[in-house]
């Protein structure tokens, strides 16, 4: 008889725990949805064009998600750079794991981080600048993810 009071009580204080636990579930989604908790995208990259033409205007902001971004002049491509001296299939921007990356595929002019060429894919922090043809990006992380 004791033995059943004993388990009685267990299993009352663990259905309390587990309605606790739910009530506190419920909380959490309530404050994602109403954006008072960040979400994981905040961690995204952002690239501003620094110095752009007429398709592609000085200011502009492009998002960096987890598809990645393909650039050249190539009409195929995430971003078309209207440049001569952009290849077809220029450049390859990933994102994964709050790491953003830029790699040249294969241009002919070359990709640029701050200056120098790159040959092998280069994790990209934020205030890099990225020379594609004569185009001139900024890399930051992605700050308004409503636009």
């Amino acid at each position: 008889m004791q033995f059943l009071s004993v388990f009685g009580r267990i299993i009352f204080v663990v259905l309390i725990y587990l309605f606790l636990l739910r009530i506190l579930t419920v909380m959490l989604a309530d404050l994602r949805a109403k954006g008072v908790l960040a979400k994981i995208e905040s961690d995204l990259g952002c690239l501003e064009v620094l110095n752009g033409s007429e398709m592609l205007p000085k200011g502009r902001k492009i998002k960096i998600d987890s598809r990645g971004l393909t650039i050249g002049r190539g009409k195929h491509n995430d971003i078309v750079v209207p440049d001569h001296y952009c290849s077809l299939d220029h450049a390859l921007f990933k994102h994964s794991r709050g790491i953003t990356t830029v790699e040249d595929v294969g241009s002919t002019n070359g990709t640029w981080v701050n200056g120098e060429r790159i040959n092998t894919p280069v994790q990209l922090v934020a205030g890099d600048f990225i020379k594609i043809g004569s185009i001139t990006f900024l890399y930051s992380r992605w700050r308004n993810e409503n636009s």
